[in-house]
């Protein structure tokens, strides 16, 4: 029963955000629209509502075909439309970003909604055509089943204007950053705040007699089911430590967990234990902050390349990569999970900060090192995660590794006697604060 719980419960958080979720509500409800309606019509509905309101029914069964056959093809072409756009915004995006910020462009809700009242509309029209003059309407027509389906159509038509604007900002990369900001940003809320921070057990020390489980399968260790994992691991009363961070791909064959002790079917038990592991091969950051922060630094060096040239959207992604790295050091590197006895039976780990920085600092360090807007850009990001720093010490040498290597490599690319003079004083200012163990090297101004 745990392992068809956990497998809904994946399955339910890639249905959610796929782009077919929403518009699929919308037009299962305009279908069960339809035939609450029809029920109505067989009880009088319109014939009640001929007496008080004559202009909302319509009584001519060649005009009411008429009308409902030209909203199912005004709105046949409109979804086509509409789709076509979203095609091209998926497809703009992915030559001009990166391909990976595609499921987030497809999940928005409110165009999921729109193309749903699309669909829905043409189903409900479908649904009352098919039964004008059917026998279940000796008298009357469903008039006012179809003066809902002019109004729906006549809303379709107001969304279909929104929709344009809204593929419009969608398609915008400022857009798409905030996008991926916040969900990362809620994400990484999300750990903290699950994150007890206490030391790590002794039980989990090298020192054990650990055995190590091979992985059946290929993907991302995306996540667990924390609470089915921890049965499992009670029930056979083992310890169980993942060796690959989560978020990390793993291979078949290759060892991706270990436990404490032998298990007489330990082939048995990983395939107990997969069936409360989420696999698969999309990177969605609302899983994994990992995949915020990459998908954020792949976007700024796109931007960064020859072809887009855009060191304005760069900029703007070291603004969101900087908050983003100040609210990850209060995250600690190694999570530990207890049993309702208050046993830790659960180890996984974080990618590390360390590890995150180099991630995302060595390419745009890489691309954007004959920039001078971008070193600075990213040497102010170095100050922001000192003033951090001060209450998480063990970050600073990460920091003044990356500080170094960026420092060289603009020593390396930047000739301009004035950018280098720009770049030592912002060397300068930082050396002024005292928060790093030695003071960094500035740029000779001699060539």
């Amino acid at each position: 029963m745990k392992s068809i719980l956990s497998r809904i419960k994946f399955v339910y958080q890639y249905i959610i955000s796929s782009m077919g979720f929403y518009t699929t509500l919308v037009a299962l409800s305009f279908f069960g629209l339809a035939f609450l309606m029809l029920y109505l019509e067989r009880h009088g509905l319109s014939e009640r509502l001929l007496h008080s309101m004559p202009f909302f029914i319509i009584t001519n069964g060649a005009s009411a075909r008429l009308i409902l056959s030209s909203i199912t093809t005004g709105v046949i072409s409109l979804t086509v439309f509409s789709f076509t756009m979203v095609m091209l915004v998926l497809n703009q995006a992915s030559a001009n970003f990166t391909p990976r910020v595609i499921p987030g462009l497809i999940s928005y809700k409110s165009n999921q909604g729109v193309l749903g009242l699309y669909l829905g509309t043409l189903i409900y029209t479908l649904v009352v055509m098919v039964n004008i003059r059917s026998d279940a309407y000796s008298e009357l027509l469903p008039g006012f089943s179809i003066f809902l389906a002019m109004c729906f159509t006549i809303l379709c038509l107001a969304f279909f204007v929104y929709f344009i604007h809204s593929i419009s900002q969608t398609i915008q990369i400022e857009s798409i950053l905030e996008s991926i900001y916040q969900v990362t940003h809620n994400r990484l809320r999300k750990d903290i705040e699950n994150d007890k921070g206490t030391d790590m057990p002794p039980l989990f020390s090298d020192n054990q007699d650990w055995h190590y489980l091979s992985s059946p399968r290929t993907g991302y260790l995306q996540s667990l089911d924390s609470d089915a994992a921890l049965e499992v691991c009670a029930k056979h009363d083992i310890v169980l430590s993942f060796e690959q961070p989560l978020g990390s791909f793993v291979i078949r064959g290759i060892p991706f967990a270990r436990i404490n002790k032998l298990l007489p079917d330990s082939g048995g038990f990983t395939e107990e234990l997969l069936e409360h592991i989420n696999f698969y091969r999309e990177e969605r950051p609302e899983v994994n902050y990992l995949f915020g922060f990459k998908h954020i630094t792949e976007s700024a060096v796109k931007a960064l390349s020859p072809g887009i040239n855009d060191p304005g959207t760069a900029v703007k992604a070291i603004d969101y990569l900087t908050d983003l790295f100040a609210l990850r050091m209060e995250l600690t590197d190694e999570k530990v999970l207890y049993d309702r006895k208050g046993t830790g039976r659960i180890r996984f780990a974080h990618e590390t900060f360390e590890n995150v920085y180099a991630l995302c600092l060595s390419p745009l360090r890489n691309y954007g090192k004959g920039s001078v807007i971008i070193l600075l850009k990213l040497l102010y990001m170095l100050q922001c995660l000192l003033y951090k720093a001060s209450q998480y010490p063990q970050f600073k040498p990460v920091l003044y590794e990356q500080a170094v290597l960026l420092v060289y490599d603009a020593g390396q690319q930047i000739h301009n006697p004035g950018d280098r003079r720009k770049i030592n004083r912002m060397l300068q200012q930082l050396n002024k604060m005292n928060a790093l163990d030695k003071p960094l090297p500035l740029l000779s101004l001699q060539q």
